[in-house]
């Protein structure tokens, strides 16, 4: 579902590289690393790719970032509680937050250090990105 979205919607990129999927200790590994679990859909998406080198991170990165938030002594209490998962390349990432129970994706905006929703589920964010809405 998601490596089709994907190839349909980047057409004509050469910069996305979809990769191939997790494995289910890998995923397990990285929860336990970051220390939440992580949404179903964003297993789902690992179960099929693992990253596209563009949008979405790979989940070494999504650890790489979480562990990085944590050194950051004057955010990381707030930085703790996200699970980055995306980027737009300009220093934004896409995000869960742990801290409430819902599947809303936003998007943390460096600059400002702020969150605002975004998307309601992957699909939505991968349809938005790719068609220029966010």
């Amino acid at each position: 579902m998601y490596r089709e979205l994907i190839a349909e919607l980047s057409k004509g990129n050469q910069y996305v590289k979809i990769q191939p999927p997790c494995s289910e200790a890998e995923i397990k590994n990285a929860e336990k690393a970051v220390g939440y679990a992580f949404p179903n859909e964003l297993k789902n998406l690992l179960r099929e790719l693992n990253g596209d080198k563009w949008l979405l991170l790979s989940v070494k990165e999504i650890v790489d970032n979480a562990l990085l938030n944590r050194q950051i002594e004057e955010f990381a209490k707030d930085l703790d509680k996200l699970i980055f998962f995306a980027t737009n390349g300009c220093g934004d990432y896409y995000c869960y937050r742990t801290d409430i129970d819902d599947t809303v994706i936003y998007i943390w905006e460096h600059e400002v250090f702020c969150l605002k929703p975004i998307a309601e589920s992957i699909t939505e964010l991968i349809a938005k990105y790719y068609q220029d809405e966010i």
